[in-house]
């Protein structure tokens, strides 16, 4: 026996029958004693037949449940395939249903002024690289200047520093009266004419030097210029290849939109419309999109039995893979998605299923749904406290159309009503009659 329970043996809807069936009709007699605390004792009998409510109390369990939604089952993975130059179709090699390889080739497409183009690069390529040869020599007559010229100079310092010597000697012979003015004047005309050759061969290694510092220069232009023609054949030849539309993976060609010669833009110049679509194979994707009271108990590894009725009644068993983790605002469902093993081939993107998730809610405070009771959107229940109606808001969780969860505004010893009538409301004197079918021994 629950504490607190009302000892009546008689179910609510017995008793309420019974008295319902003892009031004369027009009886008007008012005469019953005031404070009597039995059962259809504070009233008249039409009164205490209108105020004889079901009373349950809350009781702690853990709703589980299964969930079922619909799935679809879509490629791992899907491509569009575009064109990334624009030019004439020359060859299709696959159909929708082609089996293909990665690398495979599947759409060549023809452009003769691109190869026209690539034939020029590489003969401004050519010129360039000869050029820079031309460039190269002219550098290595600038180095041979520059040693030459090095070498004149060494040989006007050596004069010179021979004619100063000599002029010295004959500048301390004159002051000895050994010899004649003009002789020491030779001295000194030859020393100046040395000095000045000497200054020839510096201005001339200064313009060897410059003439090699121009020439590295313009060899370093011309390298320049080769790496830019490089540059621009490589970009050809790139293009080049996307000529040939090849498999990015392994799968199968699951939609075609072009023929042999048609003209395709390429998809930098703005086209919407792919040449080719691709699915892989081999691992399928199954996608569904869980409702938000759900969301809280699927994660990553949350088990899921699946039944894809285009291949019968047979259960797969599979766990979750991903969840999108956020919410679609505009549906109030999460993304949740598991890998299937096609090694069979038998899975096809596209096909429908039904996933059912073992839902397992913890414990909480429950209350008949019938129960529940919703005004202007705030959700109450209505209990008994001192002979009196009163409501108790509450918040609902999880409600199987049996019991609901309640997670906020019961204590868990409050005589829930459970009757309908409408004549039972809020500040109503009521007489509380315990419901055996929503007590926890009814239901076991």
């Amino acid at each position: 026996m629950n504490k607190g329970r009302l000892d009546i043996a008689v179910p609510a809807r017995v008793l309420v029958a019974a008295a319902i069936a003892v009031i004369p009709a027009g009886c008007n007699d008012t005469s019953a004693p005031a404070g009597s605390q039995g059962v259809l004792a504070s009233a008249s009998p039409e009164t205490a037949a209108i105020n004889v409510v079901a009373v349950t109390r809350p009781v702690e369990q853990s709703l589980s449940r299964d969930l079922e939604i619909p799935a679809t089952l879509v490629a791992y993975h899907t491509a569009d395939l575009y064109a990334k130059v624009s030019g004439y179709v020359a060859a299709v090699s696959v159909d929708i249903g082609d089996t293909v390889k990665a690398g495979d080739p599947l759409v060549e497409l023809d452009i003769p002024e691109m190869a026209e183009e690539l034939r020029e690069a590489e003969a401004m390529l050519a010129a360039k690289q000869a050029k820079v040869r031309a460039l190269k020599a002219q550098a290595t007559t600038a180095r041979l200047g520059v040693d030459s010229a090095a070498a004149q100079l060494n040989q006007a310092l050596s004069e010179m520093q021979l004619e100063q010597s000599t002029r010295t000697r004959m500048e301390e012979l004159f002051e000895a009266e050994v010899i004649p003015e003009q002789q020491l004047d030779e001295a000194r005309s030859e020393a100046a004419v040395t000095e000045a050759l000497l200054q020839i061969a510096e201005a001339e290694v200064a313009r060897a030097e410059g003439d090699i510092a121009a020439a590295e220069a313009n060899v370093a232009v011309g390298r320049a210029e080769v790496a830019v023609a490089e540059a621009r054949i490589a970009h050809l030849q790139a293009l080049m290849q996307y000529t040939v539309l090849r498999a990015p993976y392994d799968g199968v060609i699951t939609r075609r939109f072009i023929d042999p010669g048609a003209f395709v833009r390429s998809a930098a110049d703005g086209t919407t419309t792919p040449l080719l679509a691709i699915a892989s194979r081999g691992r399928i994707r199954l996608t569904m999109d869980v409702p938000e009271p759900a969301v809280p108990n699927v994660r990553r590894g949350t088990r899921i039995q699946l039944t894809i009725p285009a291949l019968g009644t047979n259960t797969l068993s599979v766990t979750v893979s991903r969840t999108a983790w956020s919410l679609n605002p505009d549906t109030r469902t999460m993304r949740v998605e598991a890998d299937l093993d096609d090694r069979g081939g038998t899975l096809q993107p596209g096909m429908y299923a039904r996933a059912r998730i073992h839902i397992e809610a913890e414990s909480a405070l429950t209350v008949p749904s019938a129960a529940i009771r919703v005004r202007a959107g705030e959700t109450y229940l209505l209990v008994v406290r001192n002979g009196l109606a009163v409501e108790a808001p509450v918040t609902v969780g999880y409600d199987n159309g049996i019991r609901a969860a309640i997670l906020d505004g019961l204590a868990g010893d409050e005589l829930v009503i459970t009757s309908a009538t409408s004549a039972v409301a809020a500040g109503v004197s009521v007489t509380p009659v315990l419901d055996d079918d929503s007590s926890p021994e009814a239901r076991g």
